[in-house]
């Protein structure tokens, strides 16, 4: 899924700690999962055109299962909560988010697929997820790499996990450019008008002034 493409993305391999505050992290992800969704046709997003209180509200196009656990259980969620706005949804200042132990889901999966190692520290008890496979990750940076420095079409998959990274200021932690600006104006094309990383971005903003 994007979010655990993203969730790679943003663990240090060699430490296994987060490389983002912890308050940008759930909005990122919980994003990432409506995203999928979109994508795969089960829900919509009301566009600019509805207004400020009429856009960026969910509404659900299909509920055929997806055969994926995590996006199947969102979208009983949603069928619950249509008409709600993307921020809303995502903010860790919202009532009832859908991020609630999305994070540790996530990372419980890619454990238990061998790409991470889960690891507690003596002292503390920290849990970290130092890298094991790093196969899976290596594959999405490539796919960024080529998209922003190569100039290769990318898949509408990569172009959200691109908005998503952009809104979250990781990709200059991800991409390496020669030409900065060169690359600044790619992303910018790519993710123009994206509505989740719009969404993501409030809430990051929203959760860095306490609301």
């Amino acid at each position: 899924m994007i979010a655990e493409e993203l969730l790679l993305l943003l663990i240090d391999d060699e430490t296994g700690k987060m490389t983002l505050r912890s308050d940008w992290i759930d909005p990122a992800l919980g994003g990432a999962l409506l995203v999928e969704l979109a994508l795969m046709e089960r829900i919509g997003v009301t566009p600019d055109g509805e207004g400020w209180r009429g856009r960026g509200r969910v509404t659900i196009t299909s509920t055929i299962p997806t055969d994926n656990v995590e996006l199947d259980n969102l979208m009983a969620l949603l069928e619950q909560r249509e008409g709600a706005k993307v921020k809303d949804l995502i903010s860790q200042l919202s009532f009832k988010p859908i991020t609630k132990g999305l994070r540790a889901r996530l990372l419980q999966r890619l454990t238990d697929a061998g790409v991470l190692s889960e690891r507690r520290s003596e002292i503390f008890g920290l849990r970290t997820w130092p890298t094991i496979d790093p196969r899976p990750e290596d594959e999405v940076r490539s796919r960024l790499q080529a998209t922003l420095v190569g100039g290769h079409v990318p898949t509408e998959r990569t172009v959200a996990l691109i908005a998503l990274l952009n809104a979250t200021d990781l990709l200059p932690k991800v991409v390496v450019a020669a030409d900065n600006k060169a690359l600044k104006a790619r992303v910018k094309k790519l993710s123009e008008g994206d509505w989740a990383a719009r969404a993501v971005k409030q809430a990051i903003d929203e959760a860095a002034s306490g609301g």
